[in-house]
């Protein structure tokens, strides 16, 4: 996977969530209209968020959320290393 991508699917889950500078979806934005590789990627976890949200009637609290994000940030770094 190529530089901008690996960038780009690092920052998924902030860029999804709404969670990033403007500039920065900016150049998500971008990259996504030129890389089908990262669109499909992008368009899928999309799906699993939307599809899980609306099965849930209940929004989930604030600390599973935030386990979940340092989860996902161990995990990116793990991958880091290898």
């Amino acid at each position: 996977m190529s530089h901008p991508c690996d960038r780009a699917v690092e920052e998924m889950y902030f860029y999804l969530d709404g969670e990033m500078s403007f500039y920065r979806r900016v150049r998500i934005r971008w990259h996504l209209r030129k890389c089908d590789s990262c669109c499909g990627a992008f368009d899928f976890e999309d799906g699993v968020k939307r599809l899980v949200r609306e099965k849930s009637h209940t929004e989930p609290s604030p600390e599973l959320i935030q386990r979940l994000r340092t989860l996902i940030r161990e995990e990116a770094g793990d991958d880091a290393e290898r």
